[in-house]
């Protein structure tokens, strides 16, 4: 289904992205990514294997009311973020999905900091955390560039690790985040720097 699509912009070729909230009507766009998103179930089972419990997950989060957002690239889902928020709605759990074609090309870190952002700036969360795979370098460096820590003391790679992140720091100037960038929906274009999926 996704293969990386491109447009060409004073003559290089690049992706435009949009990101934003999702949206009631995303439902089937993004049952698509999952259905495609590889590989399935490695990390504390997510995203699920099968169409079914991939749309009772999706309901789920739905339901329960937690603010979710989408990368969109020509009208179809590439990445999905959420903030799972606890019951005194103060924290949130982050998680985060980036179809495989798009990887590497940046769309992840800028899904993560408008979700930052969304949880600092909308919500007024003090503090966001998240479970990631000790032996994933390349997620522990997004996260810690972005001013995420470990929660407790941790062995190097180490299979589920905890880190958290505090709201409201030291890069807040006069209401503007210059660490998270704008709220969103925001579009953005970014160049070409991998081949062409298969």
């Amino acid at each position: 289904m996704h293969n990386l699509v491109l447009v060409v912009l004073n003559g290089r070729s690049v992706i435009k992205a949009t990101l934003r909230t999702l949206l009631p009507t995303d439902c089937a766009s993004a049952q698509a990514m999952y259905e495609a998103f590889e590989p399935k179930g490695e990390f504390q089972g997510l995203p699920p294997r099968d169409h079914e419990t991939i749309t009772v997950w999706l309901r789920a989060l739905r339901e329960a009311g937690d603010a979710e957002f989408v990368i969109e690239v020509r009208g179809q889902i590439v990445g999905h973020s959420m903030l799972c928020l606890a019951n005194d709605r103060t924290d949130a759990e982050f998680a985060i999905f980036l179809h495989q074609d798009y990887r590497g090309l940046g769309l992840g870190k800028r899904l993560l900091l408008g979700t930052l952002n969304h949880g600092c700036k909308v919500l007024k969360l003090d503090r966001v955390w998240l479970s990631v795979q000790g032996s994933n370098p390349r997620a522990l460096s997004l996260f810690e560039k972005a001013g995420f820590r470990p929660r407790r003391s941790a062995e190097a790679l180490q299979w589920e690790l905890e880190m958290e992140r505090r709201s409201h720091c030291e890069h807040c100037k006069e209401g503007q985040c210059i660490l998270y960038g704008q709220s969103l929906p925001v579009t953005i274009t970014i160049p070409r720097r991998k081949p062409l999926s298969a």
